[in-house]
């Protein structure tokens, strides 16, 4: 399949073996030279000295000092990676008329199934004063000094482009990446995760997702393309840590170190967005923490909020939020008892003393249901909560729906 996004690429593109030969061309060049494969690249490119001394490519007495066959050679044997070379003139013999054709081409090795060839993409090709090829690189060149990664897959899933941002980040060469799926490189695992999301991509039109990296955030967008009647999967990958971190002090409580409205707001509605995890939602309220500021002071109150929010989060629960003065708002993936939990936590707050006097928590809960608002959903906790209050307050309340 990424040959036929080559064959309608605007670039002509010719993929040599070892020996030379033609191994693929595609329809840009076969156009103008009306030439296919099996041939070498002399007789493809209808060199005009083995036209008229009847002899192949390498064998002709100019062979010698071809630049395209010097160049070519360079790269064959290792010695350069890639090189590109501007306005390489040399004589073609095109509909029986002798033409002098200048070629601006870039060269790289590949090497596919332990076998080694050469692809040129020819970037511009004029014969005689006619331009039959512009340079259509510039797109790529702006994309290649872009920071974020690029890349593009046909609908094989096989990398058709990736930028230099892209290679250097994955520590592997375009010119190695250029036809290979995901899985001739990376762990098992994540290849099928990528091939599943790439799938849904090319079904569905889009994707966004974010990931963590190596301690770095990451925002993944893909989205299905067309170009020259192919379906393209086209990936942008943003590295959107520092934003992440900024974002983290918008939406943290100053005062417990926990999430603060804010927080909650965006994740919730990043759960219901996806809808892949289940959870339980715990609303948590401090009996009595008005009276404990009007009788002891702000400063007495602040300690009790910090040690409630310390003893939340020693249960192991990441996802916490101080979501009003003395309410707390907790996520409970479902496959953890979320009422037993809960429990746990009223208890070791009313068996704690701060600054000697006692406190305690009022606790409704509730399991969400993405077919239902999110505002829906809150109110059931929050009857929950009000429940708990009616049977004197210190204790907890789930909601079964």
């Amino acid at each position: 399949m990424y040959k036929n996004f080559l064959d309608n690429h605007r670039n002509g593109i010719l993929i040599l073996d070892k020996d030379f030969k033609v191994h693929y061309s595609n329809k840009a060049l076969r156009k103008i030279f009306k030439k296919d494969s099996q041939e070498r690249c002399g007789e493809f490119l209808e060199c005009f000295y083995q036209n008229t001394e009847k002899q192949r490519c390498l064998e002709t007495s100019r062979c010698s000092g071809c630049d395209i066959r010097r160049n070519i050679k360079k790269v064959l044997v290792g010695e350069l990676e890639q090189i590109y070379i501007e306005n390489v003139m040399y004589e073609a013999l095109l509909l029986e008329e002798k033409k002098e054709v200048y070629l601006s081409m870039e060269i790289k090795r590949l090497i596919e199934e332990n076998k080694i060839f050469i692809a040129i993409e020819f970037l511009k090709v004029k014969v005689n004063e006619e331009m039959v090829i512009s340079d259509k690189r510039v797109m790529h060149d702006m994309l290649d000094n872009m920071g974020d990664f690029i890349f593009y897959k046909d609908s094989d899933l096989r990398y058709v482009y990736a930028n230099k941002s892209f290679c250097d980040f994955i520590g592997i060469k375009k010119i190695n990446l250029i036809g290979k799926k995901d899985s001739d490189f990376f762990p098992e695992q994540m290849s099928k995760n990528w091939e599943k999301t790439d799938k849904y991509v090319l079904e569905k039109g889009s994707y966004m997702e974010e990931e963590k990296i190596n301690g770095r955030y990451y925002k993944v967008s893909k989205e299905k393309i067309r170009i020259d009647k192919e379906d393209i999967l086209a990936c942008v990958v943003k590295d959107i840590t520092d934003e992440k971190n900024e974002m983290k002090k918008v939406y943290v409580d100053k005062l417990t170190g926990v999430g603060n409205r804010y927080g909650y707001d965006e994740e919730i509605r990043k759960l219901f967005q996806k809808k892949d995890k289940n959870y339980d939602l715990a609303l948590l309220d401090l009996d009595y923490l008005r009276d404990l500021n009007n009788n002891y002071g702000h400063s007495l109150g602040d300690k009790v909020l910090k040690y409630v929010a310390k003893t939340i989060k020693k249960e192991g629960i990441s996802k916490v939020y101080r979501i009003g003065g003395d309410e707390f708002a907790i996520l409970i993936e479902d496959d953890k008892d979320s009422l037993e939990i809960c429990k746990k936590i009223n208890d070791k707050i009313k068996e704690s003393l701060i600054d000697n006097k006692k406190i305690s928590t009022s606790i409704g809960v509730v399991n969400l249901k993405y077919s239902e608002s999110i505002l829906a959903n809150f109110n059931y906790a929050d009857t929950a909560l009000y429940e708990s209050k009616k049977k004197g307050r210190g204790t907890v309340t789930k909601v079964k729906r």
